[in-house]
Parts: structure tokens; C-alpha cells; sequence
């Protein structure tokens, strides 16, 4: 995909992490599970494609970030903050599935999902500028 569909898809999740907050955590926990991931997906394609590190036809698929061999395979070995990053999507990534196919959790598991995509989004904003 272009950048800039990327984009547009990281604020549809971003605003549907929004709205699921304003909502209530526990009653919108697999939104909130899905929507960090795919958004976390695409915030890390747009800062590849940022730091032209990637082609137009790149694209990265959410259970990439858990498995250490797929990144180190898939993902280009220098970038700045890269260790950090690829800890932030590998936490989100891991709580994925315990949100949106589990019992339901507890409002501080869900927040710190949250709190884990709001961190990445300003970690990858500030490795870029």
C-alpha cells in the first residue's frame, strides 16, 4: 500500500480507539484489542515508509511483531529506536489475542494496551523528527 493509505487507515483506528474509550475500556475490550493492533501495524508501515525503508508494496502483517525470526527476516535491521519499537508492537501484539478472543479482562488491562499504543505512536514520532 502507499503511504498515504496507510495513513488514512492508522486514523480510522485511532479514531475507533476513541470513540471505544469515551465508550468504556471493559465493555469495548476486543475493539480496543483489534484496534491497537492494526493501528500499531500501521503506524509502524507509515515511519518505514517514512524512512523510505520500505516499497509501496510493503506491508506488514500484525502477527509479524511476536515471532523474533519473521522480524529479523521481514524488518530492516537499522532504523533508530528499532529495539524499543519492536518491543512496544510485540507487547501490544501479544495482548491481542487475550482481549479480542478471551474472557473478558479488567479495565487496567485494557488501559495499559492502550497505553502501550499511545507510547509507540509517540516513540515512532519522535524517532522520526
Amino acid at each position: 500500500m502507499k503511504i498515504e493509505e496507510h495513513e488514512k487507515a492508522l486514523e480510522e483506528h485511532i479514531r475507533k480507539l476513541k470513540e471505544c474509550i469515551d465508550q468504556g475500556l471493559e465493555k469495548n475490550q476486543r475493539n480496543i484489542g483489534y484496534n491497537a493492533s492494526q493501528g500499531s501495524g500501521e503506524l509502524f508501515s507509515v515511519y518505514m515508509h517514512r524512512l523510505n525503508l520500505v516499497s509501496t508494496g510493503e506491508d506488514f502483517d500484525h502477527r509479524l511483531f511476536k515471532k523474533q525470526a519473521l522480524l529479523d527476516e521481514r524488518i530492516p535491521a537499522d532504523f533508530p529506536k528499532r529495539n524499543e519499537i519492536l518491543a512496544m508492537l510485540r507487547a501490544i501484539e501479544e495482548r491481542r489475542n487475550a482481549l479480542c478472543y478471551g474472557k473478558r479482562k479488567g479495565g487496567k488491562e485494557v488501559q495499559e494496551v492502550i497505553e502501550a499504543f499511545w507510547r509507540l505512536k509517540r516513540l515512532v514520532g519522535d524517532a522520526h523528527e
